[in-house]
């Protein structure tokens, strides 16, 4: 196992709930979603018994500029992959990218 970039513990409604963040800094990829999984199988056996959570996965990557190539649609499609193989396990998983506008470093969430 290697390790989870940032993993938050945090109690929403007296739930804890933890969120593994994967951080790229260049475009998503396949391989991330792949990376992602394992936290979540890592979170589910070795954190999850000691503390009972929610998962919530997020992964936050460079602005994909161009959304109609074919690896844009296969990267989104890993994406609903992952949510189906793991709706009962986590939350969908969240993506966000980021941008530099104006010398600013934007965040925005991707509904995909």
């Amino acid at each position: 196992m290697q390790r989870i970039d940032i993993l938050l513990s945090v109690v929403n409604n007296n739930q804890r709930v933890v969120i593994p963040i994967e951080l790229k800094a260049g475009e998503a990829n396949e391989r991330n979603v792949i990376q992602i999984q394992r936290y979540v199988d890592w979170i589910e056996q070795y954190y999850i018994p000691n503390r009972q959570s929610d998962i919530e996965p997020v992964l936050a990557s460079k602005k994909i500029k161009n959304k109609r190539t074919e690896k844009h649609r296969k990267i989104i499609a890993s994406f609903n992959q992952f949510n189906t193989t793991n709706e009962v396990r986590c939350e969908r998983l969240k993506y966000i990218e980021f941008d530099i506008q104006n010398n600013a470093l934007v965040f925005e969430e991707v509904n995909y």
